[in-house]
């Protein structure tokens, strides 16, 4: 009798270790970078295609795309204020620099898609100026989130331990 109840204490605790480790990895602002860069890369595609779209005047498709795109940016902003959230709550200065970079990013990213969807609305055959306003916005607006990728680059390099898998 005492075997058994040995054996089943010893399963039982590796069932609470085991749980504890998952809970404690789920906690962890980094639990949601594959999220995370999943929609963006999935809204920078999304985005890419809606311009080529414009340029071979293919509205249709290209407010298609954006719409997509929007969808990916927000996923991934949400998923950014989660992991922002945890790393506050664990007094974690880098990656609370690096989501907030992140969301900086996607603020931009977010209006420059929105830029293009207004430009979208706006297509007249006979006058384009109006929408060619907004698409130039957009590219411009797009252009300026390098800076934030670069920001977000530079934690990565300088703090390696904290974006590898453990």
């Amino acid at each position: 009798m005492n075997k058994k109840a040995i054996i089943c204490c010893l399963i039982a605790l590796c069932i609470l270790i085991v749980g504890i480790f998952y809970i404690d990895n789920l906690y962890k602002p980094q639990s949601q970078l594959p999220s995370i860069n999943s929609n963006l890369e999935s809204g920078n595609t999304k985005y890419n295609e809606a311009v080529g779209y414009i340029n071979n005047e293919n509205y249709e498709k290209a407010t298609q795309s954006i719409d997509e795109s929007l969808t990916n940016y927000n996923k991934a902003k949400n998923d950014t204020q989660i992991a922002l959230n945890k790393s506050i709550n664990r007094n974690d200065t880098v990656l609370t620099q690096y989501f907030n970079y992140t969301l900086d990013e996607l603020d931009m990213k977010i209006n420059a898609a929105n830029e293009m969807k207004n430009g979208l609305a706006l297509i007249n055959p006979n006058d384009y100026s109006l929408s060619k306003e907004h698409f130039n916005k957009s590219n411009e607006i797009m252009q300026n989130t390098t800076q934030y990728n670069d920001k977000r680059e530079e934690l990565e390099n300088q703090n390696p331990d904290k974006f590898t898998e453990k």
